[in-house]
């Protein structure tokens, strides 16, 4: 007889809900655990942003190979990405979510 343990995913940003800032122009990234069984692909992932499905290549999560160790990345940050960004994960056990809010700093304009 074979068993078969589902595990449901979770993710870790450290805390759980973090508050990070990045300056325009550069690359943004904070480390996120994402791991399940089985273990979460990237079509497992939905990025939004203030609440909006994120379909910006910009902005990503590369998941780590088995052992979780991930990132969520912006390239070339942008004043408009300011904001809260939920990435959640699903598999058939469950779902789980990680928040980060992104302040973004930037020059003014006169």
């Amino acid at each position: 007889m074979l068993l078969n343990v589902v595990v449901p995913p979770w993710s870790i940003i450290t805390p759980p809900i973090t508050n990070e800032s990045a300056i325009e122009g550069t690359s943004f990234t904070t480390p996120l655990t994402i791991t399940g069984d089985p273990f979460p692909v990237s079509s497992n992932i939905v990025i939004t942003g203030d609440g909006v499905s994120v379909q910006d290549g910009r902005i990503t999560v590369n998941i780590g190979s088995g052992n979780g160790a991930s990132n969520f990345t912006i390239h070339n940050v942008t004043r408009t990405d300011s904001g809260s960004y939920t990435v959640n994960v699903t598999i058939t056990a469950g779902s789980d979510t990680a928040v980060v809010n992104l302040d973004v700093y930037f020059l003014p304009v006169f």
